[in-house]
């Protein structure tokens, strides 16, 4: 498909090499190319539950819609953001802009905002027209360094988000990609560290997860050949080798209802699909961990989680949150976190209080489980 791309000229700057990031950070990218999954609210709560384990989070918002930055700061806050001179220029996308818009300037980081209520979770803000870059990038990636002015670009994502990183001192980073097969978000993906699959109770999520695994070993094959190439620049790609961490299975309904027995189909499908088409292709492109670390993390959260959480390789099944998500954005805070003053100006009371506390107390074991089996699996022990 032809399209038209304006090549930026980068000077040669007089800039430090920089081990970017570093050991601390573990970066985490959370994608499927097929929408809908629960991908944005997913990175947010299990964000914050990482910080209750003692880590220092970063939320990277890498898609247009920039809901995950709404999200993380209040919406209230989301607006004076964007609108305030002193932090409107304080994203993902003006934050890269020196290099991809090929300006006369070094990378540089910015303290990022944190997230509402939570000051150890922090947000790299994304950009509604981060899009703009997908020609650059993607062409400066087709190209794979044979031209030097477009050298630092397919390493420049990765080394601002390292930038971030070492001011802050982050232990994990989670990166919302956006729903698609684009430049950037190959980019992102081969500027991680490991990676989780969000999937839906629904056919298309189905037909996604089983073509995924082609997509990603793909994009990992492009970091293969062309790695060297690019480690005379600037910005070199990330020296990393994504792992699967597994997925999540969102949104299912429990009521009791032949809907719910059809949700509870197509998960168990969504399960077969990932242990007999995704993980093989992944882990013959060695993406994945180690077999005994998978089966250890659901061994040690079997008894913890619902029964119908069968899925080897699936983190945990996570219910709808129904009238939850409401209360939970009204005061910004995870679903997990919800207490009596969150309910109560939500109007929350008597029995329906009485289902909703019980529903809180399920998804803070559900998001307990998936923190402390990403931490595990993401874990130098767990590598192959």
């Amino acid at each position: 498909m032809a399209f038209a791309v304006s090549i930026p000229r980068i000077r040669s700057l007089p800039i430090e090499k920089l081990a970017f990031g570093g050991p601390m950070s573990t970066r985490i990218a959370i994608f499927n190319h097929k929408g809908g999954t629960g991908k944005t609210v997913s990175a947010y709560n299990i964000g914050w539950k990482l910080t209750e384990h003692g880590n220092k989070v970063l939320l990277v918002d890498g898609d247009s819609q920039v809901n995950l930055t709404a999200l993380a700061l209040g919406f209230d806050v989301f607006d004076k953001y964007y609108e305030d001179d002193s932090t409107k220029s304080k994203n993902i996308k003006d934050g890269v802009s020196p290099v991809l818009e090929g300006k006369p300037s070094a990378l540089e980081p910015f303290d990022c905002p944190s997230a509402a209520n939570n000051p150890n979770l922090f947000v790299l803000p994304g950009h509604a027209e981060l899009a703009a870059y997908e020609g650059q990038i993607s062409l400066a990636q087709e190209t794979g360094g044979t031209l030097s002015v477009m050298k630092n670009l397919p390493g420049a994502l990765q080394a601002f988000i390292g930038m971030i990183e070492a001011q802050h001192e982050i232990d994990y980073t989670l990166i919302d990609l956006n729903p698609g097969l684009g430049a950037i978000n190959q980019n992102l993906f081969i500027a991680s560290d490991a990676f989780i699959v969000p999937t839906n109770p629904d056919p298309f999520s189905l037909m996604a997860v089983g073509t995924l695994g082609n997509h990603l070993v793909r994009w990992m094959n492009w970091k293969d050949a062309n790695f060297h190439k690019f480690e005379d620049a600037d910005y070199p790609l990330h020296a990393s080798r994504p792992v699967f961490l597994g997925t999540l299975n969102s949104r299912f309904n429990k009521h009791a209802s032949k809907a719910a027995r059809k949700f509870d189909e197509r998960i168990a499908q969504i399960d077969e699909q990932v242990e007999q088409r995704l993980v093989p292709t992944l882990q013959a492109a060695g993406m994945t961990a180690k077999p005994e670390c998978y089966q250890r993390a659901f061994d040690e959260w079997k008894d913890k989680l619902a029964a119908d959480n069968k899925g080897l390789h699936a983190l945990a099944r996570i219910p709808d949150f129904q009238g939850l998500i409401h209360t939970a954005n009204l005061a910004d805070l995870p679903i997990f976190k919800l207490d009596d003053t969150a309910l109560k100006a939500d109007n929350i009371q008597g029995i329906v209080k009485e289902k909703a506390v019980r529903n809180i107390e399920s998804f803070d074991v559900i998001y307990e489980a998936i923190a402390s089996k990403i931490e595990m699996l993401a874990s130098n022990d767990c590598r192959i």
